[in-house]
């Protein structure tokens, strides 16, 4: 299709502007939040011993803390950007659109598994003070290849994009092919499953550059669509 789909009757002009800004507003704060986060302490190197990940957690245990707070307030903005576009691309493709269904499920995939990955890192910044420290490599290799599952639905979800914007055009087409290619540089990270160590340049080019893909794709589309929804209000102005 290439217009909206009328499908139980489409939102005025207003509501679908504050929709836009909300989604907008809500991709900026994600970003913000994210890019907050890298100057809070990382965890450990992932093949630490015990010690090291008891001293390195629990001399910066505040920093720690605040990088799990960071995180759980951007998932919540992420949740709201999800819906938004997904309310935008479903607009267009129509409720049964599979490419629009494809982005909304593959994303709220993402958002679960990064959850419980956080969940596992806060048992681990829990544990360093209180548990046998034995248990912290244990949980720690857990975050990380948890973390790594994030990879496949991320994938799926910049499938869902690509298809939703290039077929009916419901954001810009260059967003569309943005997102296709960060969905081939985010399947090399796919090859760290066959790698012990961290240090691989699939995970380094699949995993770090599909992630900061995946940040410059959340920017434009929420500055897009905070654009459109200001040309909008002044054009029904």
């Amino acid at each position: 299709m290439n217009g909206p789909a009328a499908a139980g009757g489409m939102p005025h002009d207003g509501v679908t502007s504050r929709w836009d800004r909300i989604t907008a507003a809500a991709g900026l704060l994600f970003v913000a939040l994210v890019v907050a986060s890298f100057f809070t302490p990382s965890i450990p190197e992932y093949g630490s011993t015990a010690d090291e990940l008891a001293a390195g957690i629990t001399d910066e245990r505040a920093g720690h803390q605040m990088s799990l707070l960071l995180g759980f307030l951007a998932d919540i903005a992420f949740l709201v950007f999800l819906a938004g576009v997904w309310s935008r691309f479903r607009r267009h493709e129509g409720s049964g659109g599979m490419m629009s269904g494809l982005f909304a499920i593959a994303g709220a995939a993402f958002v679960a598994t990064i959850l419980i990955a956080e969940g596992i890192y806060l048992a681990l910044v829990q544990a360093a003070e209180s548990a046998d420290p034995s248990t912290l490599p244990t949980i720690a290799a857990l975050d990380y290849w948890v973390g790594l599952c994030t990879v496949p639905v991320a994938v799926a979800m910049m499938i869902g994009a690509t298809g939703a914007i290039l077929s009916t055009h419901a954001l810009p087409t260059w967003l569309g092919y943005l997102s296709g290619v960060n969905a081939v540089v985010l399947v090399l990270g796919l090859g760290g499953v066959f790698e012990s160590s961290e240090e691989t340049w699939f995970v380094a080019i699949g995993g770090f550059g599909g992630f900061l893909l995946f940040l410059i794709w959340t920017l434009a589309t929420s500055i897009v669509l905070l654009m459109r929804s200001r040309h909008r209000t002044e054009a029904t102005a």
